[in-house]
């Protein structure tokens, strides 16, 4: 930035003080003032009370068209703020007519109606919206008018006597109102009048970013709209200052309108590249809730290592209690049985009902005596044996559909026990031994497999009995709604329940990779469902099953919970009776899903990538893709194919990062805490001394003025930030310019604002080199000549 000097001495004295008033007098008759016929006026000609004003300016048709369309843009970026709160609020919020409201308060200003005409407009306006919500049977007659004075004057009472909770919701609304018209007054000024807007937009996607991370509000379109809007402003609000730069505004009009037609091409090219990118990714969320919870606890995880805080991994293995699921497991390749089956089936060991927010109960545990169930339906008969480890002791029966005849079975001693000693849950489907009886070494039993036809299924009604609607639509209240609303953003497509399970199962499927290491423990008051879908993203069998029954249950279907184990790993064949020979091992412990259909009954279904055991017997098999269908039958997590070091796929190359930048950070987090304390402490003082004056005091200054005891004039500080400002606006001076000289150069095509800007070069030059004798201007008045430089039509 060049000084402010003048080329020639002595260009103010005395005598032009003295000419002044006559010379300030007269107008000059060309659009371009004189300068050398100018001299500095007695008093500023852009009083505070006689800036022209909005209603009187010359507005041009282009001009005019061009803030209808920023007020529009307004319009639209206010709409984005209200869209949110019939999602927030409990109960359903009209968004329209608060928007129509609005509409009209932006309309008023955008015509330029004088002030008191237009504010007496919009209050009339807010009192009609009232009287309209809140009295409609009534509103033609005008009884609302007597009924809204009667209970503001109540409400004043209550705001008297501090009694806020009684205030009612006409006043509310109506504070609601006016505080939002004078905001949506005040960003339309700046729009117009400063073209300033940058920072309502970046409040606006700060706003939606919030909702999106933080509540969970699903503001992703939101976003996108937000930002074309955006860039539409910008380049609008943009081409008056590009005319004062370049004067544009003498070539043609009509450039305008193409600037305008240009910037729309050019935004909604970019809008339709955003939008065809974010239909590629449904329905998967582009970002995820921010997990508190998780982030306390992983930084009491960093910072608290030496405890080995949740570093201990669970094993894989068939388990008891399901309350609390989550967290990174171990996997146990211990045997559990050898079975011969004439069929490969998973083995089923129960089902449980109630969804706690972080894992399974079964609220019914009545047993009763097994009874020898009847063949029915198409179901295939299937012969089961069942080896016992030596190691695993167990009254429980895993079987491989529904339990039809009991053959044989055989106590850890070897003593044959009879099939009525064995007792079944009609609700779970789990069969056991009494606690009294010795554990089972083997059993033989022939079972009926749930085949189903999916053609039938997809045919299926909604209607349900209410003995499954009360415990298989059950969900917690602190359930994320975020939960819901993916189910139905998946399911949006599909119209029966069938087709709507088959999404849910494909998308969870194909979208969340699998891994036993990655999960993460959900924190307190977080949901096991939610952690995973957009926390983690990434889990086991317990992940996918459970989401997939909650997203069900979310949109109104039954479902439940069911664990047993996998098929196994098959050993061989016998050729005589056609039995397959499998070992069945702690890592094939699994979990999956039954969805109720009023006809069919519970017809399982298999949400977990990689595990395909249910084979035809899963009802949705005709419907799944090829690479789904030749899935292999044994579902050993060992057989689970796991993800390369380095990939391709930008999702899994960002997790290896995170994980790398979070050991990194985890061994070295001893430095980075005497990093960040010295950076603090660093800034602190330096912040310190120069708030005192002891850093940088001479640096800091303007650099075309030398402060000193010939130089104490008290606007001269004030007036260098401004002609700073103008320098960022106009570009620099020359080092051979005056500012007059500068002044002139610049092609402003407006002439108020011309005069105005050459006023304030008179002024800075007497304050400046002739201190001694200039007249006395007030900071106010300075301020007023600032302003109507500020103007732009």
């Amino acid at each position: 930035m060049q000084p402010l000097e003048p080329r020639r001495a002595g260009a103010l004295s005395r005598s032009t003080h003295q000419g002044s008033r006559a010379s300030s007098s007269s107008t000059p008759s060309t659009t371009e003032p004189e300068i050398s016929n100018l001299s500095i006026p007695s008093r500023p000609i852009f009083r505070a009370g006689s800036i022209p004003s909005t209603s009187s300016a010359l507005t041009t048709p282009t001009s005019f068209v061009r803030d209808s369309l920023i007020s529009l843009l307004l319009f639209l970026l206010i709409s984005e703020w209200l869209r949110p709160l019939a999602w927030m609020a409990d109960a359903s919020i009209e968004i329209g007519p608060i928007l129509v409201v609005f509409a009209i308060c932006i309309l008023i200003d955008c015509c330029k109606v004088p002030l008191a005409w237009g504010w007496t407009a919009k209050i009339v306006v807010i009192l009609l919206f009232i009287g309209f919500m809140f009295d409609r049977e009534g509103f033609l007659t005008g009884v609302w008018c007597i009924d809204l004075v009667r209970v503001i004057a109540q409400d004043i009472g209550y705001l008297v006597g501090a009694h806020f909770e009684l205030i009612s919701g006409q006043l509310r609304t109506l504070l609601f109102l006016m505080g939002w018209s004078l905001l949506i007054s005040v960003v339309q000024a700046l729009m117009l009048q400063r073209q300033h807007s940058l920072w309502f937009v970046g409040a606006t996607l700060i706003y939606l970013v919030f909702l999106q991370l933080v509540l969970g509000a699903d503001t992703v379109p939101g976003i996108m709209r937000a930002i074309g809007y955006g860039l539409l402003l910008m380049a609008l609000l943009n081409l008056s200052r590009i005319e004062q730069t370049y004067g544009f505004s003498s070539v043609r009009p009509s450039y305008q309108f193409q600037w305008i037609a240009v910037s729309m091409v050019i935004v909604g090219a970019l809008a339709g590249v955003g939008w065809l990118s974010a239909k590629q990714a449904e329905p998967a969320h582009l970002m995820k809730p921010v997990s508190w919870g998780y982030l306390y606890d992983r930084m009491f995880e960093l910072y608290n290592g030496d405890l080995e805080v949740g570093s201990a991994a669970a094993k894989s293995g068939y388990g008891q209690n399901d309350s609390a699921l989550g967290g990174p497991l171990q996997v146990d390749t211990t045997p559990v049985f050898t079975a011969k089956t004439s069929e490969l089936t998973y083995w089923r060991g129960e089902s449980k009902n109630f969804y706690n927010g972080k894992g399974w109960i079964q609220t019914n545990q009545a047993l009763e005596p097994f009874s020898a169930g009847h063949q029915t339906g198409s179901g295939r008969i299937i012969t089961q044996e069942i080896l016992w480890n030596s190691n695993s002791t167990n009254k429980q029966l895993f079987l491989g559909g529904n339990l039809q005849q009991v053959d044989m079975l055989l106590t850890e001693k070897g003593k044959p026990l009879s099939s009525d000693f064995l007792l079944a849950s009609s609700f779970s489907g789990k069969v056991t031994l009494p606690e009294v009886m010795d554990p089972l070494s083997y059993y033989k039993v022939t079972v009926q497999s749930s085949q189903s036809d999916s053609s039938l299924l997809n045919a299926e009604s909604n209607r349900y009995p209410a003995d499954i609607v009360g415990d298989y639509l059950q969900l917690p209240t602190s359930l994320p709604r975020s939960v819901r609303s993916l189910a139905e953003q998946v399911t949006a497509n599909s119209s029966t329940p069938y087709l709507k399970a088959v999404a849910i199962e494909q998308y969870l499927s194909r979208t969340y990779p699998y891994s036993l290491e990655k999960p993460t423990h959900p924190s307190r008051n977080e949901d096991f469902v939610s952690h995973f879908l957009f926390v983690d993203q990434t889990g086991y069998c317990d992940h996918f099953s459970t989401s997939m029954v909650v997203m069900l249950r979310s949109i109104g279907i039954p479902a439940r919970w069911v664990k047993g184990f996998a098929p196994g790993s098959l050993q061989a064949a016998n050729d005589g009776d056609q039995l397959q020979e499998v070992i069945v091992r702690n890592q094939d412990a699994h979990s999956w899903v039954e969805v109720y259909f009023p006809n069919a009954g519970w017809v399982p279904f298999e949400p977990t990538p990689g595990f395909s055991g249910l084979s035809s017997d899963h009802a949705q098999l005709t419907l799944t893709t090829a690479a789904m269908a030749q899935a292999e039958m044994t579902a050993s997590l060992a057989t689970i194919p796991k993800s390369d070091r380095f990939t391709a796929n930008p999702k899994e190359w960002l997790q290896a990062a995170k994980d790398a930048l979070v050991d990194f950070a985890f061994r070295y987090r001893q430095v980075f805490n005497v990093m960040i304390g010295g950076g603090l402490l660093l800034a602190g003082i330096l912040l310190f001394l120069r708030r005192k004056g002891f850093l940088y005091k001479g640096r800091l200054q303007p650099p075309f003025y030398k402060y000193g005891p010939n130089n104490a004039h008290p606007l001269i500080p004030y007036m260098d930030r401004l002609w700073m400002q103008l320098f960022r606006k106009y570009g620099l001076k020359s080092k051979d310019q005056t500012v007059r000289e500068y002044v002139k150069a610049l092609k402003i095509p407006h002439q108020t604002q011309q005069k105005a800007l050459l006023e304030f070069a008179l002024i800075y030059e007497s304050v400046r080199y002739d201190t001694a004798h200039s007249l006395p201007y007030s900071k106010r008045e300075i301020l007023a000549i600032w302003k109507a430089i500020q103007k732009t039509h």
